[in-house]
């Protein structure tokens, strides 16, 4: 049995966090429970950068990954979801847990689509698993009042959302949705620089500009925002395609 490399480390932390998030979300703790995801999102980009700069990933590392972002990515938004939406009525919990069940079985899917396909080396053909759990994780927050600056327009559009997330059709739909987004052939950024500059670049530092301006603007509203103007990007980030 070989010692466990750095990435394997960094990506047993992103298990750890989700593993976490179950938990706490279980006793009620829906706050440290949504936020543990973000640690995981964050841990997920380390044993990434970690895996390049030793010489690229290993097989066991990439099944490892997969497991790991199932479980961060896919169980634990999903059961968070799950939790915030208990009181509604019995009936309504059909739909909540059919929208579980997708954000679930999508994420599955997807993990193990993209540990098959070797067109994703550079992009992603469909929603990655974690900008969708990171989607439903932000929902449950915006419920929960956490993330939220101090301004009308904040708390304006955090009093939309969660109006629209109180119907278990808008849940069950929008889950649906995303569910078919993360197992199509749309091609977006993988977020990855594909060198120091601008040029090649320009559609993610676009993205990184946009998600601080609305982090600072909108708190947690950032994540469902930033995720359609990144769903977005293969229409307006045509004309930097051609120049590249």
């Amino acid at each position: 049995m070989r010692l466990p490399r750095l990435p394997d480390l960094l990506t047993t932390a992103n298990l750890c966090c989700g593993v976490a998030s179950i938990l706490l979300a279980s006793q009620g703790q829906l706050t440290i429970a949504c936020w543990l995801i973000f640690l995981a999102a964050l841990f997920d980009v380390f044993d990434g950068l970690a895996a390049r700069a030793l010489g690229g990933g290993t097989p066991l590392g990439a099944q490892l990954d997969s497991l790991a972002d199932m479980v961060s990515f896919g169980v634990a938004p999903a059961y968070a979801v799950w939790v915030l939406s208990a009181p509604v009525p019995r009936t309504d919990l059909l739909l909540v847990g059919a929208a579980v069940a997708c954000i679930c079985i999508a994420s599955a899917w997807r993990l193990a689509k993209f540990n098959v396909d070797t067109r994703q080396s550079t992009g992603f053909l469909g929603l990655a698993t974690p900008a969708n759990g990171l989607f439903w994780v932000s929902i449950v927050l915006i419920g929960v009042g956490s993330g939220l600056p101090a301004n009308t327009a904040a708390h304006s559009l955090a009093s939309l959302t969660n109006q629209a997330f109180a119907n278990p059709i808008a849940v069950f739909v929008i889950a649906l949705l995303l569910g078919i987004l993360m197992l199509s052939e749309i091609p977006l950024p993988s977020l990855k620089l594909k060198s120091k500059g601008w040029k090649g670049n320009e559609v993610i530092f676009l993205l990184m500009g946009i998600g601080i301006v609305l982090a600072l603007l909108y708190g947690i509203l950032a994540v469902p925002l930033l995720l359609i103007t990144y769903l977005l990007s293969p229409f307006w980030g045509k004309p930097f395609h051609k120049t590249t």
